[in-house]
């Protein structure tokens, strides 16, 4: 459990980075506000350095308001690693304040619980606790030696009531980021699973829909070629009369690995329903087309087979994309293709 935890794969699954950057923006907000409006209470002036305390913090001001401003402008390159950066440049603003103000019992300090939060929201805990040690190292030791005992004891004490509270914080966003994540994945195995046909492995009709308008639309833009074959099985309802449904299912499955295997890497094929399936040839042209569907067809009659061991025949239409084409006319003018071969040969066979 806990090396799953601190794991550096699973450090950020779940987590969203865009809420992460309004959480975080708007606690640098609230945090510089307050920090700032304490000075003319707890001026900078305490400090070894006197006076020049009001440069210091004047030029801490200037890069505070410098750091938020690219926060808030710049939201598209802020990464939960910039985020990080910011955490540890608030210990060092609220580190600065008190020392400035002389140490306790100066409240700068009470601006730690606040950043403990923040960051036990957005950071996940293999980030978050060196952050939080280094956080407690920083608050306590330069309070050493010069605050009282009874100053040091509350501010360890507080710090260690934010540290267990924390800890809980962590635990419970850590909890609801896994629980995110697993709905996100099962969401989308889901939405996979419904785009593929269970008997082939093929994409299925509504995965052929939606990459037949993918395809259209790039074609469109690169001013490239597209084509689309459908393939028929022949005689696919004799095998399921003969053999049964069980054959015919094999059937479907063999010449859907056939096809599949003969394909180029850019090729996608589907089952389009029934004994039918559509491959789509990006960046094919027409001549190239034509030579797919011969290939394809000797492909099946070579390598599929029917129960009786005789070979499986499919037909193959095929159409290319033209200027005035819709993906439904792409799909109309292949399947009368089809339908114009398979009478074709019809009528070869019977002379």
């Amino acid at each position: 459990m806990l090396r799953e935890i601190f794991s550096r794969d699973r450090s950020f699954r779940g987590a969203h980075l865009d809420m992460a950057r309004r959480f975080s923006k708007a606690g640098w907000g609230i945090g510089a506000l307050v920090g700032f409006s304490l000075l003319p209470f707890y001026p900078p002036t305490a400090s070894a350095i006197g006076q020049w305390g009001w440069v210091v913090s004047g030029v801490n001001f200037l890069f505070t308001a410098a750091w938020i401003v690219y926060l808030y402008r710049w939201n598209e390159r802020i990464t939960f690693n910039t985020l990080l950066v910011t955490a540890y440049y608030g210990i060092f603003n609220v580190l600065l304040a008190q020392w400035l103000a002389g140490g306790l019992p100066a409240p700068y300090h009470e601006l730690y619980p606040f950043m403990i939060l923040a960051a036990a929201a957005v950071h996940p805990p293999r980030r978050f606790l060196p952050f939080m040690v280094v956080m407690m190292v920083a608050a306590i030791t330069p309070e050493i030696g010069h605050a009282s005992a009874g100053q040091l004891g509350d501010l360890v004490t507080e710090l260690l009531l934010w540290l267990g509270a924390s800890l809980l914080v962590v635990a419970v966003m850590w909890k609801i980021r896994q629980e995110r994540a697993d709905r996100e994945e099962s969401h989308a195995e889901a939405q996979e699973l419904a785009r593929v046909d269970a008997l082939t492995g093929l994409g299925n009709r509504r995965a052929f829909e939606e990459a037949l308008a993918t395809e259209v639309a790039r074609a469109r833009r690169a001013d490239a070629p597209l084509s689309l074959l459908v393939c028929d099985l022949n005689r696919f309802k004799e095998i399921n009369d003969r053999y049964g449904h069980l054959a015919g299912d094999n059937c479907l499955r063999q010449v859907a690995d056939a096809v599949r295997g003969e394909l180029r890497g850019a090729d996608v094929c589907f089952r389009w329903g029934g004994d039918e399936f559509a491959v789509l040839l990006a960046g094919a042209p027409e001549q190239a087309a034509l030579e797919v569907c011969a290939r394809l067809e000797q492909v099946v009659s070579r390598s599929c087979a029917r129960p009786d061991e005789t070979p499986l025949y499919v037909t193959c239409g095929h159409a290319s994309l033209v200027d005035w084409m819709s993906g439904e006319d792409l799909v109309a003018a292949a399947d009368r293709e089809l339908l114009a071969r398979k009478s074709r040969l019809s009528a070869q066979q019977a002379s």
